[in-house]
């Protein structure tokens, strides 16, 4: 997906004066395990109840609540950044619509840099996270921050 395909995707989620500013197909980085699997997670029952439509706001640091929400390569999530929010995208289920899965302010987000072909975030917090993203793609992402 090239970057105005994320940029359209993304803008049907700002607020009214927020600037769309970059975004990235990110996944979790390989050594790092998830941070935990919970029983709900294994169940089949939880496609069956609609999801909420608030963004999850975690209670802890910023990156661990990142984290909970970008899956493996094969589930990509887009990270997208603006002037106001970061936010974590992703497609509904049996549809190509993207639902905001998880936000923080811009200004919670103190640094961005590429790592061995690795994007790593670090928060005000003093919490970071290193995800994989396609290379080609991170510069422009990297640029905005």
């Amino acid at each position: 997906m090239s970057t105005g395909e994320h940029e359209e995707r993304v803008r049907a989620h700002l607020q009214p004066g927020e600037v769309f500013r970059a975004a990235v197909w990110v996944s979790r980085a390989d050594e790092q395990p998830p941070m935990e699997i919970t029983r709900s997670e294994l169940s089949p029952l939880r496609f069956r109840r609609r999801p909420r439509d608030m963004p999850y706001r975690p209670p802890v640091e910023l990156a661990a609540g990142l984290e909970e929400h970008v899956r493996l390569v094969s589930e990509p999530r887009i990270l997208a950044i603006t002037d106001r929010r970061l936010l974590v995208l992703a497609k509904r289920a049996f549809s190509s619509a993207l639902r905001v899965r998880w936000e923080c302010p811009r200004d919670r987000l103190t640094a961005a840099a590429e790592e061995g072909g690795r994007l790593r975030l670090d928060f005000a917090d003093g919490s970071t996270l290193t995800l994989l993203t396609p290379s080609a793609q991170v510069r422009p992402f990297l640029d905005q921050v």
